[in-house]
């Protein structure tokens, strides 16, 4: 069994901030909470003591972020190929319009443009040639050449009919009955979510959230089943049966190509010929015009006045190299150009935290690489969902928040520095508060030790809202009151969180003030 030391340890690494208030119920289990105990001798020399203020208190969070520009474009590989890359300009390098960022290995397509053009002259003298003879084949055997004919059309009518009506109508049934499960499992989750609140309040018991999430389970299950209905209509039964219609056709139209083949040998060489000709042309312009662009995007300039820098991450998350010589995949970023004018910061929030962060809140930065500048932002973005966990997260959901920095100071700052963001979610006016650390919990009630003339007495106390630091006392004290506090865990909690922006702030400004 751990000590109560150790189990105060491993609440402070927890995300939520009621975490404060629990470890102060472990102490006050370490303490002694016996009837007739409730006043014991304390020596002031020995123990932490703090006074009940009366004030301003600011309600935030704190967590870590990465500074971002607000918008910024890559330079991709545009050569429709890998290519090696001969020469790239230097990492955070200022360039101007027209200057050239990056040259890219190229190659020569002039031989085969001009193969390709000898071909297109071959087909064209062969299809014409061709098509004359045809034409004339084409008056004989009428009769027989109409009635293979109407067999074609009976076979494309039908190939119609399946693809405009018959097939149109499956795949709306098909939808229908999706969408209708899909309307049952939104009303499943619905009541799911009623019974965990209910849940979560203690007006439910566990065989009616498992009721209501057994209910969602088996809505998933139609839904999957009715897609997969829809998916074996479209890539399996439209697919046989549209061969079919087609084979039809395809067999019709044979009849008609053996009986015409049956007038003229000749005639159906000649198409042949043609055919191959059409085909050897069409290879030859399509390679001459990706080679014609692969060269013209060998060289890659700058239509813009500004700062490049190397991007650090490829698609895939890993390490990407920009160095001559390197090669870079098609589409690949090259290079980044942001604006440096206007930043955001991204943050991560836990979910715990999140319904407590709202557009238009305020929020201050420091960033570990420039010590002594602080940023001001306000909360612009909320991510609706939280974000995508893989194996190597911790399995806390964390949702983006984005918060934009309103007056950046120019030229210090880079894409990716980290900070530390406090979001101010409330500030509270002329309210009594004491350090966190001295309020204590025990079988839903609070409590502190209050300290006068070297003896403690046990008080129970109605608490508000909190920060990392403070507690709202919304009675059971009053203004200058002293209260015990835990120097055990305040000690750990100041090993676990940054130094706060608003407490970086508020000191430069002070000693702003004591210099003038």
């Amino acid at each position: 069994m751990n000590s109560w030391k150790e189990r105060l340890k491993l609440l402070w690494e927890r995300p939520s901030g009621k975490a404060a208030v629990a470890i102060a119920g472990l102490v006050l289990l370490a303490l002694p909470l016996l009837p007739g105990k409730g006043t014991d001798r304390v020596d002031p020399e020995k123990v932490h003591l703090s006074r009940v203020q009366r004030g301003d208190l600011v309600i935030s969070i704190l967590q870590t972020g990465e500074l971002m520009a607000k918008t910024s474009r890559d330079i991709l590989n545009e050569a429709n190929r890998d290519a090696k890359i001969t020469w790239v300009v230097e990492d955070g390098a200022f360039v101007t319009n027209g200057q050239l960022l990056c040259e890219l290995e190229s190659s020569e397509l002039m031989d085969r443009y001009l193969d390709s053009q000898s071909d297109v002259a071959e087909a064209e003298a062969g299809l014409k040639l061709a098509m004359e003879n045809l034409e004339i084949k084409r008056l004989q055997n009428a009769t027989d050449v109409e009635n293979a004919q109407l067999k074609v059309v009976w076979a494309e009518l039908d190939l119609r009919k399946y693809l405009e009506v018959e097939y149109t109508q499956m795949v709306d049934r098909a939808e229908s009955d999706i969408m209708l499960a899909e309307e049952e499992l939104k009303k499943a989750r619905s009541e799911l979510e009623g019974t965990q609140e209910l849940f979560d309040k203690g007006y439910s018991n566990k065989n009616d959230l498992d009721s209501s999430r057994l209910a969602v389970q088996r809505k998933e299950v139609e839904v999957r089943n009715k897609l997969a209905d829809l998916k074996i209509l479209q890539e399996y039964t439209h697919v046989k049966r549209l061969k079919e219609l087609q084979n039809n056709v395809d067999t019709a139209k044979a009849a008609l190509k053996r009986l015409e083949k049956t007038i003229s040998a000749e005639t159906e060489s000649q198409q042949a010929s043609i055919s191959s000709k059409k085909t050897r042309l069409e290879i030859e312009r399509n390679q001459l015009g990706t080679r014609e662009t692969q060269f013209s995007n060998t060289k890659i300039y700058a239509d813009f006045n500004g700062q490049v820098f190397y991007p650090k991450i490829d698609r895939w998350g890993a390490q990407q190299k920009i160095e001559k010589g390197a090669t870079v995949n098609y589409r690949q970023p090259i290079l980044s150009f942001p604006d440096l004018s206007a930043w955001d910061i991204k943050v991560g929030i836990p979910e715990a935290m999140i319904d407590k962060v709202s557009k238009g809140q305020e929020a201050v930065s420091t960033l570990d690489a420039l010590p002594g500048v602080v940023l001001r932002g306000k909360v612009e973005k909320i991510s609706a969902v939280p974000d995508s966990q893989n194996w190597f997260s911790s399995g806390v959901k964390t949702y983006t928040v984005m918060v934009d920095v309103v007056t950046p100071p120019a030229g210090q700052l880079k894409p990716g520095m980290s900070a530390t963001v406090e979001i101010v979610t409330d500030q509270l006016r002329d309210v009594l508060y004491i350090p966190i650390q001295a309020v204590a919990s025990r079988d839903g009630k609070h409590y502190v030790y209050t300290v006068k003339r070297g003896r403690r007495e046990l008080r129970p106390v109605g608490i508000g809202k909190y920060n990392t630091q403070y507690i709202e006392i919304e009675d059971g004290l009053e203004e200058g009151e002293e209260v015990l506090l835990y120097a055990e865990v305040e000690m750990a909690a100041d090993a676990k969180l940054k130094k706060s922006p608003l407490s970086e702030e508020s000191s430069q400004r002070k000693g702003a003030g004591e210099a003038e």
